[in-house]
């Protein structure tokens, strides 16, 4: 263990092993060794929004889960009845959003802009399709962890009592 990260450590500038650190405390990829997360930060494109900008609006095809890296997020939906928006979450460094595009190509269900200036790394579906394919132990502990994920935020909204 301490080879490899020695060897990680001569590899690879501080930048890219502070990244690979980050990515490591993101439940997405628990369980997934330091030496592999190389590979995911490969795949993800890196992305920098000012205070105020779209990421994405309510009703756009998602491709692409968000990851905060720094800065923060905020999530609206547009009422239907009202025709108001209210912002529904925040989310911080570390989080993530969008995941549900990693799945399947549909309607954001969700607005989302910059509080401030923030950066993300995106992961596409197609990155991730590439992942499962050319590195499947990667992507077998990313699916699982999707699907866990996407399970407790379900059970959330179905035992949330009604108000």
């Amino acid at each position: 263990m301490f080879k490899v990260i020695n060897i990680l450590n001569r590899l690879y500038d501080k930048e890219t092993l502070r990244k690979i650190d980050f990515l490591k405390s993101i439940r997405l990829f628990e369980g997934i060794k330091k030496r592999d997360l190389i590979h995911i930060l490969e795949n993800l494109q890196e992305r920098t929004y000012l205070k105020g900008e779209t990421i994405f609006t309510q009703g756009d095809i998602g491709r692409a889960l968000f990851i905060v890296f720094s800065g923060k997020i905020a999530l609206s939906r547009m009422e239907r009845d009202t025709e108001k928006s209210e912002i529904i979450a925040e989310v911080q460094p570390g989080e993530f959003f969008g995941e549900m595009a990693l799945l399947e190509e549909m309607p954001r269900t969700a607005t989302v802009y910059a509080l401030e200036e923030t950066k993300v790394f995106m992961l596409f579906k197609i990155k991730l399709e590439t992942l499962l394919f050319a590195r499947p132990k990667i992507g077998v502990v990313i699916a699982t962890q999707l699907a866990k994920i996407m399970s407790a935020r379900l059970r959330a909204v179905i035992e949330k009592p009604q108000g």
